[in-house]
């Protein structure tokens, strides 16, 4: 608990709850007169609590102008309580609305009987301007904080002159004996000798310190209720840095591994598809040589039943296909033929035609052909290239004349 008054004296106290409900006062400390700004006191006061990482920081200032009022309204939720004042306030504030910040927290609520559906709603209402330069002066000061208030909201029972009760270190005790239930004072606390030798200046402002930490920590409130407005993000602390740049270096480093591992499986995965893909070419590739034996068998078989087929009285024939198979070459097969006379039209196909023709043309030297002619050529639809021939041959008796 920081806290100032409306001379702007500063006020720390450093508080603590146990689990048995018993606060503990930890360290106080109380700004320099010396220093001259609110900017100075406040970082004086700060690092004089060592406020730690686990600290909840919260900031109580007596804003000049402050209003701060009850009124009864029907019993709603939080957000719809909102709706309703923003429609009651500016019946009751002597100001635009839109001028000043406000906050509220429902004091009470009816029980059973005449007043069950009503609440007692408190609202505190400060300037634009006095806000603006109130967190002008603690951003200045470069301390972090996660709410600042103004004490009043800390209060049971709001008295007629709130302001006068601040600055009353009797009617001060009183207040905080009549919050914590205790007709013992501040006796709730644990450390209380801590300010026992300060004057009575430095106890006033202490105690509303107290008064604010005890009803913070007792009363089970959430200390966001009594924030005035939502602090800029440049004045909350950044708490556990430590292990959010841990959790930071280690999502970072579970990204790189991730990263890493995605690279490494789709490193592998195209190498699999790779090795698929050759793989199909392969298969591919042998399904095609295949197919093409299996045309080539099929011609033979045509090629043997054609030269059953034919006149066994003209053997002439038989040795003529026989010297050209020998001689055509490997990428070449014979698919059918006819022969009359001395004269022979052959059939030959290939799937690699870039010199076929020009092989084809050598065979015009050999000695058993009288005449060797390429008549046509034809592209069939499976890439297979048909070349028509005409022969003619030389029978027994010219081929003994010859020789």
């Amino acid at each position: 608990m920081i806290y100032w008054d409306r001379g702007m004296n500063v006020f720390g106290a450093s508080i603590t709850s146990s689990g048995d409900g018993v606060l503990s006062l930890l360290k106080v400390a109380c700004s320099d007169p010396g220093i001259p700004d609110l900017a100075g006191r406040l970082v004086n006061v700060f690092n004089r609590l060592e406020i730690g990482e686990n600290h909840k920081i919260v900031l109580a200032a007596r804003f000049d102008g402050a209003i701060c009022m009850e009124l009864e309204l029907p019993k709603l939720p939080h957000h719809e309580m909102r709706k309703a004042l923003d429609f009651e306030l500016p019946r009751h504030i002597p100001v635009p609305i839109d001028e000043v910040i406000w906050t509220f927290r429902t004091v009470s609520e009816g029980g059973a009987g005449k007043g069950a559906a009503q609440s007692k709603v408190r609202i505190l209402s400060v300037s634009r301007k006095v806000w603006d330069t109130t967190i002008s002066s603690v951003a200045a000061s470069g301390i972090k904080a996660d709410v600042m208030t103004h004490p009043v909201m800390a209060l049971r029972n709001l008295p007629s002159d709130p302001e006068e009760l601040l600055d009353n270190h009797d009617e001060m005790g009183k207040a905080l004996s009549s919050l914590s239930g205790s007709d013992a004072g501040p006796g709730k606390f644990a450390g209380l000798d801590v300010i026992s030798g300060l004057p009575d200046e430095q106890k006033t402002g202490l105690l509303v310190c107290l008064l604010v930490g005890e009803f913070i920590l007792q009363e089970n409130v959430s200390s966001e209720n009594l924030n005035l407005s939502h602090l800029p993000d440049s004045m909350r602390p950044q708490r556990f840095r430590a292990i959010r740049y841990s959790a930071a270096a280690l999502f970072m480093l579970v990204l790189v591994l991730a990263g890493t591992l995605i690279f490494r499986s789709w490193l592998d995965a195209r190498d699999r598809y790779g090795k698929i893909i050759a793989e199909k070419q392969r298969t591919l590739a042998k399904i095609d040589e295949f197919k093409q034996e299996r045309l080539r068998n099929k011609k033979t078989d045509e090629l043997v039943k054609k030269i059953r087929d034919s006149n066994p009285g003209n053997p002439e024939v038989i040795l003529c296909l026989q010297l050209l198979s020998q001689k055509l070459p490997s990428n070449m097969w014979i698919t059918m033929f006819n022969s009359r006379d001395n004269e022979m039209d052959v059939t030959i196909c290939t799937m690699k035609d870039k010199d076929a023709q020009a092989d084809l043309s050598k065979l015009s030297s050999l000695p058993n052909f009288s005449s060797f002619s390429i008549r046509s050529t034809r592209r069939d639809g499976d890439g297979t290239l048909t070349i028509f021939v005409h022969i003619v041959y030389q029978d027994k008796l010219k081929r003994q004349k010859n020789g």
